[in-house]
């Protein structure tokens, strides 16, 4: 038993999957113009989210996915050029974490009228990948496969667990964000293809994870 414990601890140790900017991140977001450091007015805060988001969209724009088992830092869609939902958020969890916010990677899955755990373990279940910013009112969910973020009508930031919930409050949100769905934090792959470990094992932000699972937001 210790020693599948053991394995267990070594293995989310290797597919741990850090949101801090490294070297190289710095220098994508630096020749971006993504500058640091966070005003406390609330407009700007959101100015700056949609900023960073429509620098990243017009580099990377929905297209092919940047191929399994390879690597999708920020400079690596930059290079590419294209991605889909999982590389674009990655990128932004990053640059969110560059200029100044508390930032966390948020797996989206479907209900599907299905139970939790059936729902995880069913090959191809409907999934999405997005990112939530904390701004000085709350946490907000950003999108990234529009350049759409949770801000009703009346200028209230919304959380991934409640975009579905609230979706009549919103301008113009993307019709896939209507469907009922679990918002799980700190997931970025169910089958360790995504984010460099190379091996069939979930790839986990642990901390992030770890709190969600115990507090559920």
């Amino acid at each position: 038993m210790l020693l599948v414990i053991a394995a267990f601890i070594g293995l989310a140790t290797y597919t741990n999957v850090s949101t801090s900017p490294n070297i190289e991140d710095n220098i994508t977001f630096e020749g971006l113009g993504f500058g640091s450091g966070l005003s406390a007015s609330f407009e700007d805060q959101i100015a700056l989210i949609r900023k960073i988001q429509f620098e990243v969209f017009k580099i990377a724009p929905i297209g092919e996915g940047i191929p399994d088992y390879q690597p999708r830092e920020p400079a690596d869609l930059m290079r590419f050029g294209q991605g889909l939902c999982f590389d674009r958020s990655r990128t932004f969890d990053k640059a969110f974490h560059y200029v100044g916010f508390e930032s966390r990677h948020v797996y989206i899955l479907y209900k599907n009228n299905l139970p939790f755990w059936r729902a995880v373990f069913r090959y191809r279940q409907p999934s999405h990948a997005v990112t939530e910013v904390k701004t000085s009112k709350g946490w907000m969910f950003v999108d990234s496969n529009t350049q759409w973020v949770a801000i009703t009508r009346l200028g209230e930031p919304v959380n991934a667990d409640d975009v579905w919930k609230r979706f009549s409050e919103f301008e113009s949100p993307p019709p896939y964000l209507k469907d009922p769905w679990w918002a799980i934090r700190g997931l970025y792959s169910r089958k360790g293809q995504l984010y460099g470990a190379g091996i069939p094992f979930p790839e986990f932000n642990w901390p992030n994870f770890l709190t969600w699972f115990v507090l559920q937001k």
